[in-house]
């Protein structure tokens, strides 16, 4: 699950800031359906899950730690790449 969350907060932040995903991305729909597709679940599948761990705070604060670490991870290697050699 913490894959899937990471993934769905960059799409929705490259979403705010105007980025496509891809060149094949005509929106949202399509941007979340790579989402399910490269974890082999089904919107459905990630609403019931988040609705459970919703409803287990303590089980969705452990999640969101790792979404944040992954985050942060992802963050310093962009940020690597972009320092002059």
């Amino acid at each position: 699950m913490v894959d899937v969350i990471t993934d769905v907060h960059l799409i929705q932040t490259a979403q705010r800031m105007g980025l496509p995903i891809d060149s094949a991305d005509t929106g949202s729909l399509t941007s979340f359906n790579y989402v399910w597709k490269k974890h082999h679940i089904t919107e459905t599948d990630y609403k019931k899950s988040l609705d459970f761990y919703t409803h287990n705070p303590a089980i969705l604060d452990s999640i969101y730690e790792n979404v944040l670490n992954s985050l942060s991870k992802q963050k310093a290697l962009l940020l690597a790449k972009q320092r002059p050699k």
